[in-house]
């Protein structure tokens, strides 16, 4: 019954909605009504209470470069009120300063007409720098450092983009470990290319860089972007040191002789559109940023209070002991399974000492690492039958909190162990009735008996020899067709490996052939920015390949360079050219249109891969 009442509801609002819907209405908005020279932004020009309008003309105003993103459309129910709206989106690229009106906008919805008013945008003269000492500049976070080595007119400013290297605390003890954090940080200031950190850590032993995290931090009501690096160290050595300075390469991505266009390239700092570096004006500068270095003690082992089984665990570890089988007989396995978990480092974990007396008799404990767990099992086998416990398990750690020890034991494991029965012990020799039976000591056969053969197995005659057959010396030719074909593999993979535009000239297919089918399951799932990402680096590493170009420099211009004299269709050049016009719209655009525009593209993106295959370059 209640599921009646929910379709019924709901076929009621499908089918009436202007009953339900509020108060239709024409709204225009800007992102931000003030910005600088260069500075893009949007406009939103949205209409509430139904989705059936028309996109507005674009705007020509002198001054402004306005271009058409596209629609994004919304429906939500409110207790019981539905609201329908569709907003179409503009970039709006200021390229002179001075006041600005950008309306009205008309349109008609169910034989009505409506009016969106004007808004106004104020554009400064020059675009706005951080780096001031007025209480709205910022300056970087204390303790932040930066140099940079870039080309002669490289447009850098020092406080747009920089780096810190952080620790949690100043003074550790030997395997304690210390987390290291490196932030970049970036303002205003599109950046590719970014290499992992690197630095001295003398004194330190280092795991791996985990993957780093994009994040954002306000310093000085300044919205910073940051990507933020982790690795753990371990000290080695007692001692002070100095850790760093930690050094970031990557290249600084502006504007050819204009001003940097932050909508683009500022908003998505951490980007890698080297694409669009050269085919719309864009120009990448290498720069090396620099951290200031940090100063850190590692401290010895405390000798008060030391164990005398510590063997140089540092951290806050817990011990769980486990002995399952504890009914045995006499030369069967016990397995003592120790697990060891906590926070510290993991690898200087030893295994924990059992006091085993000469009743058992022990091996070498078995190691393994799970995640954040070390297991080690010792085997032991008792000898007689007078083994009636297994020692305690203990194990001594340094808790680093308090520069104390700590010794955790468990046990004493009570065990039983009986005899093993004399038919596995000896042998029983049966003799006549009334007569006792007499037992032996089993004996172990060895190799000199010789089993008799029940089957004589294939008999041939006496002067049958294979050379003579036919056969043998066609099976001599398949060595002879092996090593050809091994030579040639061989030689395929010396030229992969020695030159490097025929590997990625072979690898471009198959490279292609994946990245449409991830594509194509983003398509599927609706995932429309992440389809339009993929089908965009997809294209630009297959022409890379194909054409034998760097990634960066595949642009207009090296396309038709090359294609040109292969005697390419026009039409698949202009195919190029609107993909990855429709790629950078979708990628930069703050809502995108699915359907039938984004299977058409993927469609197209095959079509020039497909004849790509087929011309000779």
């Amino acid at each position: 019954m209640k599921k009646l009442v929910l379709i019924f509801t709901a076929t009621l609002l499908m089918i009436s909605p202007i009953a339900l819907a509020e108060e239709p209405r024409y709204e225009a908005t800007l992102e931000n009504y003030r910005v600088s020279i260069g500075n893009p932004l949007y406009l939103y020009v949205a209409f509430y209470g139904g989705q059936g309008v028309e996109r507005p003309q674009t705007p020509v105003i002198n001054g402004l470069k306005v271009r058409y993103v596209g629609p994004s459309s919304k429906m939500s129910v409110i207790n019981g009120e539905v609201t329908r709206s569709i907003t179409h989106t503009y970039l709006v690229i200021p390229l002179k300063g001075g006041q600005y009106n950008i309306g009205p906008f008309f349109t008609k919805y169910n034989g009505k007409v409506f009016k969106a008013d004007a808004v106004t945008l104020l554009v400064d003269g020059s675009p706005p720098r951080p780096a001031s000492s007025s209480a709205s500049s910022s300056s970087p976070p204390a303790g932040a450092g930066y140099k940079a080595s870039r080309p002669k007119g490289a447009p850098y400013a020092g406080d747009n983009i920089f780096i810190t290297l952080g620790v949690d605390k100043k003074e550790v003890y030997i395997n304690e470990v210390l987390p290291i954090t490196i932030k970049m940080y970036a303002y205003n200031t599109g950046i590719k290319d970014i290499e992992y950190p690197t630095y001295t850590h003398e004194g330190f032993s280092a795991g791996k860089f985990e993957e780093p995290e994009k994040a954002w931090e306000v310093h000085k009501n300044v919205r910073y972007d940051m990507l933020v690096f982790y690795q753990d160290l371990f000290g080695i050595k007692e001692g002070r040191y100095v850790l760093g300075p930690a050094k970031i390469s990557c290249k600084m991505v502006s504007r050819k002789k204009t001003q940097r266009r932050a909508s683009i390239f500022g908003r998505n700092v951490f980007g890698d559109d080297d694409f669009f570096n050269g085919f719309f004006g864009y120009k990448a500068y290498p720069v090396q940023l620099e951290s200031d270095p940090v100063s850190v003690t590692i401290l010895p082992f405390p000798e008060k209070g030391r164990p005398s089984n510590f063997e140089g665990a540092v951290g806050k570890f817990h011990m769980d002991v486990q002995v399952p089988s504890q009914k045995v007989r006499v030369g069967d396995p016990i397995v003592v399974r120790t697990v060891i978990t906590g926070d510290g480092n993991l690898d200087t974990v030893t295994a924990p000492v059992i006091k085993v007396s000469d009743e058992f008799k022990t091996y070498e404990p078995q190691v393994s690492k799970k995640n954040d767990k070390k297991i080690y099992e010792q085997i032991l086998i008792p000898k007689t039958k007078d083994a009636k416990e297994v020692s305690e398990v203990s194990f001594s750690f340094l808790d680093p909190r308090n520069g104390k020890y700590k010794t955790i034991s468990r046990g004493p494991f009570p065990v039983t162990v009986t005899e093993q029965p004399e038919s596995k012990t000896s042998v029983r020799v049966v003799s006549m009735p009334g007569v006792e039976q007499i037992f032996y000591p089993q004996e172990k056969l060895g190799k000199d008996i010789v089993h008799i053969k029940e089957d004589i197995g294939k008999v041939s005659g006496k002067d049958t020899f294979l050379f003579k057959k036919g056969v043998f010396w066609a099976l001599q030719i398949i060595p002879l067709i092996l090593l050809m074909m091994f030579y040639w593999v061989n030689r395929r993979k010396e030229r992969m490996r020695t030159d490097k535009s025929y590997a990625r000239f072979l690898k471009a297919p198959r490279r292609a052939r994946k990245g449409l089918n991830t594509a194509t399951a983003y398509l599927k799932k609706n995932e429309i920015v992440s389809f339009y990402d993929t089908i965009f680096k997809t294209l630009q590493e297959y022409l890379s390949g194909r054409l034998d170009v760097p990634k960066g420099n595949v642009t207009s211009q090296i396309i038709e360079e090359k294609l040109r004299p292969s005697g390419c269709d026009e039409k698949m050049l202009d195919m190029v050219r609107d993909i990855f016009s429709r790629c950078e719209m979708a990628r930069y655009a703050s809502s995108v249109s699915d359907g039938d525009p984004a299977r058409e593209v993927l469609r197209n993106t095959k079509k020039v891969i497909d004849y790509m295959e087929k011309i000779r370059l």
